[in-house]
């Protein structure tokens, strides 16, 4: 189907000359050995041409047209089941999906999990639109932070989590404590509001998986939480013992 699908007028158009084409050779063939061998002299190829753009012409668009809308509907629904809606970041299934891709061709990097810190507060003062838009411009935030080939996903509520394809952990601590400073956002009500984030990082270990190793990011958030939010912890070793709580 999508190599049916034209991309662009452009296409549109030339898939549609090309089927009338397909459609006119047919009829030719089909009146050259089928048909009244007198009848096929008389009438010239313009005639199955012309036939052809008629008859098969306005079919042959509006299948085209839906072939172009299923695609779009399918890209749509593939979007819809991997992206967070609100922000348009990965979901927590996809980010994770995601990550384990990358790891198998290069496991090195470090992930980073992200609170905001007093949301609950946000949204209780000034309204679910205010938290709304908190979580959109951290999202922004993390963008215009981050490169190309790092991957971000929104883990739940106001839980983000960033996994930096192939940095050390001194390139993760840059990051992690520039994303610790206040990030504003604006309703239509109150034009200077901020959040700040609370970060916690673990190194990417080849023998650990991601679920492991969020595990340890999410402890080392725990930790940052504890020392005052707005601050970046990095897991110094992995934590076997969160791991068995979160385990059982």
């Amino acid at each position: 189907m999508r190599l049916l699908a034209p991309k662009g007028a452009i296409g549109f158009v030339c898939r549609l000359v090309a089927l009338i084409g397909f459609v006119a050779v047919a009829n030719i063939t089909f009146a050259r050995f089928f048909g009244n061998s007198d009848q096929y002299e008389l009438l010239p190829s313009s005639f199955y041409i012309v036939h052809a753009a008629v008859v098969g012409g306005p079919l042959i668009a509006f299948f085209l047209a839906v072939t172009v809308f299923q695609v779009r509907l399918q890209r749509r629904l593939w979007r819809l089941s991997r992206k967070d809606g609100l922000t348009g970041l990965n979901n927590r299934r996809s980010f994770f999906e995601t990550v384990e891709k990358v790891r198998k061709v290069e496991n090195k990097g470090v992930l980073l999990v992200l609170d905001a810190d007093w949301f609950k507060k946000i949204n209780d003062t000034h309204g679910h639109d205010a938290g709304d838009r908190c979580l959109k411009s951290i999202a922004h935030t993390l963008r215009r932070n981050t490169r190309n080939g790092d991957i971000l996903g929104r883990i739940g509520g106001e839980e983000f989590a960033i996994y930096l394809k192939g940095a050390s952990t001194a390139h993760a601590q840059i990051i992690g404590e520039r994303l610790t400073k206040p990030i504003s956002f604006a309703t239509e009500t109150t034009a200077h509001l901020s959040v700040t984030l609370s970060v916690g990082a673990a190194h990417a270990i080849p023998d650990i998986s991601i679920d492991h190793l969020f595990i340890d990011a999410d402890a080392a958030l725990y930790q940052a939480k504890q020392a005052g939010r707005a601050t970046y912890v990095l897991a110094d070793t992995p934590n076997e013992t969160a791991r068995a709580a979160i385990s059982a």
